[in-house]
C-alpha cells in the first residue's frame, strides 16, 4: 500500500506543476487586455471646432456632390469672393450677357443650378482647398478627394464655387459637411428633445422661415460632447421636377450649455431663391 501511495503522489506532481505554470499566463493575458484598452483611451481623438476648416456639402445633380463655397461680387468678407470677382470680371461674364462663352462651358444644365466649368478657373481655385476632406453624412463618414471644380454664376449674384467630391452615398448616407480634421462624431438614434431645443433657439434667425416657405426644421444627426451637428434639407431640391419646398438648405453646429440652451457656432446654407434679387 505504501508503494501505491508513492506512485500516486508522483503521478499527481506533474499536474500540480502544470497548474502553477498556467496562472502567470492568465495574468499576463489580462494585463495585455488592460494595456490595449488603456491605449485606446489615450489615442481617442480630441476635437476643437475651427470654423475655417468646416464646409457645407450639398448634392447639386443626380451624380454630383460638392463642397459649396458662397461667393458674391462686393462681399470681401466671404472667403474667396474677391479672388472670384477679379477672375470673372476680366472675362466679362459671357454667360450672363449673351457673349461668346470662350473657354467656358456648361458642366450641367439639367439641375436647379447651371454649373459652369473653366480649366483656368479650376486650376486657380483648386489650390485654395486641400486635396481631401473627411465628409460626414446622415449615417457615417469617409475621406474623399476633390475631383472637379465648377461654379454657379447668376444675375442675382447668389454665386458659389463647387468642389465636387468622390462621395459614396451608400457608405455615409446623405452628405452634409466636409472637415479638414477628423471629427469623432457620435451617431445616436434619439435626439428628439435636443431637436426641439435647437429648433426653438434658431427658428427666428432662420433664412428659411424669414424668406422661404417657413418649414425650417433642423435635425441633429450626430454630436461630439456638447456640440450638436444639424441639417435642414429634403435632399431633392437639386431636381427641378421634385416639387421641393426647401429654399435654404442648411448645415449647422450648435453648442448646448449646462442649462440646456443652444447657441449656433457655425452654419452653411444654399440660397436657392436668389435673395440679392429681392
Amino acid at each position: 500500500m505504501l508503494i501505491m501511495r508513492k506512485y500516486t503522489i508522483l503521478a499527481l506532481f506533474p499536474l500540480l506543476l502544470s497548474c502553477k505554470k498556467e496562472k502567470p499566463a492568465s495574468t499576463t493575458s489580462v494585463e495585455a487586455k488592460t494595456q490595449k484598452t488603456d491605449s485606446i483611451k489615450v489615442n481617442e481623438i480630441e476635437y476643437q471646432l475651427d470654423k475655417n476648416t468646416v464646409f457645407g456639402v450639398y448634392q447639386l445633380t443626380d451624380k454630383d456632390i460638392a463642397i459649396c463655397m458662397p461667393v458674391q461680387f462686393g462681399y470681401d468678407d466671404l472667403p474667396l469672393s474677391k479672388k472670384y470677382e477679379n477672375f470673372l470680371a476680366k472675362d466679362s461674364l459671357p454667360w450672363i450677357y449673351g457673349k461668346d462663352m470662350k473657354d467656358y462651358k456648361y458642366y450641367d444644365t439639367l439641375s436647379v443650378d447651371r454649373l459652369i466649368y473653366n480649366k483656368r478657373f479650376e486650376d486657380i481655385f483648386k489650390k485654395e482647398m486641400k486635396d481631401s476632406y473627411f465628409v460626414y453624412g446622415t449615417q457615417s463618414f469617409q475621406e474623399c478627394k476633390i475631383k472637379r471644380v465648377v461654379f454657379q454664376s447668376t444675375e442675382c449674384g447668389n454665386d458659389y464655387i463647387a468642389y465636387i467630391l468622390n462621395v459614396d452615398k451608400s457608405q455615409i448616407g446623405h452628405p452634409l459637411i466636409a472637415s479638414e480634421k477628423e471629427i469623432p462624431l457620435k451617431y445616436e438614434n434619439d435626439y428628439k428633445e435636443i431637436n426641439k431645443t435647437i429648433k426653438k433657439s434658431a427658428a427666428k434667425e432662420s433664412t428659411e422661415n424669414n424668406y422661404g416657405f417657413g418649414n425650417y426644421n433642423p435635425l441633429v444627426y450626430g454630436n461630439y460632447k456638447n456640440l450638436y451637428f444639424t441639417y435642414y434639407d429634403d435632399f431633392k431640391w437639386y431636381n427641378k421636377k421634385s416639387g421641393s419646398n426647401c429654399q435654404f438648405p442648411e448645415r449647422a453646429i450648435f453648442e448646448l450649455d449646462s442649462k440646456g440652451k443652444a447657441k449656433m457656432l457655425w452654419s452653411s446654407e444654399m440660397d436657392l431663391l436668389g435673395l440679392p434679387c429681392l
